[in-house]
């Protein structure tokens, strides 16, 4: 564990009523017991520990507290005693006193956000084609266009000469632009 990490847990100012009390779910669980109301709580996520303070947290601040930001580009689950795991939206609230919850892990975004000419896109697909992209789009007929994809550094890939070859989706949003192949009319 990180000594970040070690600070984020042993640092905190605590306005639970239980101060000096740090209940430890995964511990609790295996033994059978019901956290308590009103006290602290010492949550796995993935390989590391954290400790809450109230016992109602909602999927964004767990994957906060856990550092997985941009909290958009991971999936929170909980894992529950004798059960699969149960996935967590964002702003969906986990009582941390609630009996059988073992640990959370996080894992890739189930759907990614992407941008063509500025407008918001998402797809489930971990690959597109650029033409896969500019047909979703809504930008048609495809054979008259090509995609340039916008990089974070500013830089530019086109895809004039490879519209079939898959681009993995990625987070945070990929941008792209359009491009008209044919010429441009002058009046």
């Amino acid at each position: 564990m990180s000594n970040d990490k070690n600070k984020n847990q042993n640092n905190e100012t605590s306005d639970a009523q239980g101060v000096g009390e740090v209940i430890d779910l995964e511990a609790y669980t295996k033994l059978d017991k019901k956290p308590s109301v009103g006290k602290r709580y010492k949550v796995k996520v993935d390989n590391d520990y954290f400790v809450f303070d109230h016992h109602i947290v909602t999927g964004r601040e767990i994957l906060e507290k856990a550092c997985k930001t941009p909290v958009e580009c991971h999936t929170l689950y909980q894992k529950l005693k004798h059960c699969d795991f149960e996935k967590i939206d964002l702003n969906e609230k986990v009582d941390l006193a609630k009996e059988g919850i073992e640990h959370f892990v996080t894992k890739p975004p189930e759907v990614f956000y992407y941008t063509v000419d500025d407008e918001p896109e998402t797809t489930d697909q971990k690959e597109l084609t650029p033409n896969q992209i500019l047909e979703l789009a809504g930008i048609t007929p495809v054979a008259d266009y090509y995609l340039v994809q916008i990089n974070h550094d500013g830089s530019q890939t086109s895809y004039k000469d490879t519209p079939t070859t898959p681009i993995k989706m990625k987070c945070p949003a990929l941008k792209f632009v359009s491009v008209f192949r044919g010429e441009t009319p002058v009046s």
